[in-house]
């Protein structure tokens, strides 16, 4: 993991880490240590092993990438979060992260600029849960596309619009009727955002059968996931 430095120009970087049977529990264990103590109480409430696992290694995570890139002492990074849940670093105003997890995937996205990251993990859904929540051209552009692709089309929106609100710092307190995507020449146009700052997005695979979407102010996106394991943190 590289530092960050001020002077740098602003750009994202990506992070993934897969949750596995073959993490050893003396590993999560030792993850949890590294946890806040308000962390550590919030965890330990989750019933489903999957859903502490990734509540762990996701915290575990974002301090270990917090600390690389601003070479803190971990007992100096306190997150907090804003009136809609997104979360920030006490005293770093130049530095953003979101996190996002679904079926065994966590993954982290950090700029100097604000940004936003999704992953889902695809399944057979309902076709209404398009027209309820998306732009109206965005559904009747998913009910014209290839039935054999539909699928995919919609958990591209999907994650691409929830990387949008995170990254705005809003979740879904921001409709997300209230914005639309659009697909030009194989790439997903900017959206202009409600103080006029411009968002870019790109998307990225981390394993067949989900979706990973990032949205930032920043243009300057990496090429490639920096995939991480739960021994390196």
């Amino acid at each position: 993991m590289n530092t960050f430095h001020d002077d740098q120009p602003s750009h994202i970087e990506v992070y993934a880490i897969k949750n596995s049977d073959q993490i050893r529990d003396e590993t999560f264990r030792a993850l949890f240590q590294t946890l806040s103590p308000e962390r550590q109480d919030y965890v330990s409430k989750f019933k489903r092993a999957s859903d502490y696992q990734r509540s762990v290694l996701g915290d575990a995570m974002v301090h270990r990438i917090l600390q690389d890139k601003l070479g803190l002492d971990p007992m100096h990074i306190e997150i907090i979060r804003n009136a809609y849940g997104k979360p920030s670093l006490k005293h770093h105003d130049n530095l953003h992260f979101n996190v996002s997890h679904s079926g065994h995937w966590i993954v982290c996205a950090v700029s100097h600029e604000p940004v936003g990251i999704d992953v889902e993990k695809m399944e057979a859904i309902d076709m209404d849960i398009a027209k309820r929540f998306f732009h109206k051209t965005e559904f009747n552009a998913l009910l014209h596309c290839d039935p054999s692709v539909r699928l995919s089309r919609f958990f591209d929106l999907w994650t691409l619009k929830e990387s949008y609100i995170k990254a705005v710092g809003k979740g879904l307190h921001l409709p997300l009727d209230s914005f639309a995507l659009e697909l030009l020449g194989g790439e997903w146009a900017p959206v202009l955002g409600e103080n006029g700052e411009t968002y870019y997005f790109k998307q990225y695979t981390v394993e067949e059968g989900y979706k990973l979407s990032v949205c930032g102010i920043s243009r300057h996106f990496p090429k490639n996931v920096q995939f991480v394991t739960a021994e390196e943190l």
